[in-house]
């Protein structure tokens, strides 16, 4: 897939999720995406928080295990962008129960990524 110039996370993520419905249609009834970048009022965030929303919780999950792995965690960003703390440690918290979790930069690093994880190489 050809790289968009100077893509958003949004759009490097969208390109991902088209790539899956051509190369993997099965694959997207599996895959969430958590919308956890909302900016909000303080209020509106703690009833979110309240009900269930985790500050650093990955952009993408995919509910398909493999031999090695439950499931895989996927921390989008564009080529410019940069995972927080939280959303380092976030990733590091699934790798310690048993999941695939990474920070891909862009959507061929993505794609590479996923590729790798359903031929369980990752």
């Amino acid at each position: 897939m050809l790289p968009i110039k100077h893509a958003s996370e949004r759009q490097e993520q969208a390109a991902v999720i088209q790539w899956m419905k051509l190369q993997h249609p099965w694959l997207v009834n599996h895959t969430i995406y958590i919308m956890n970048e909302k900016k909000c009022s303080a209020y509106v965030g703690s009833k979110l928080n309240a009900q269930g929303r985790l500050p650093g919780a990955s952009d993408l999950f995919i509910a398909w295990p493999t031999k090695s792995y439950y499931g895989l965690f996927i921390e989008m960003k564009s080529l410019i962008g940069k995972a927080t703390k939280i959303q380092l440690d976030f990733l590091k918290r699934m790798e310690n129960v048993g999941y695939f979790s990474c920070c891909c930069i862009g959507s061929d690093n993505a794609i590479a990524t996923i590729a790798a994880y359903l031929a369980n190489k990752s």
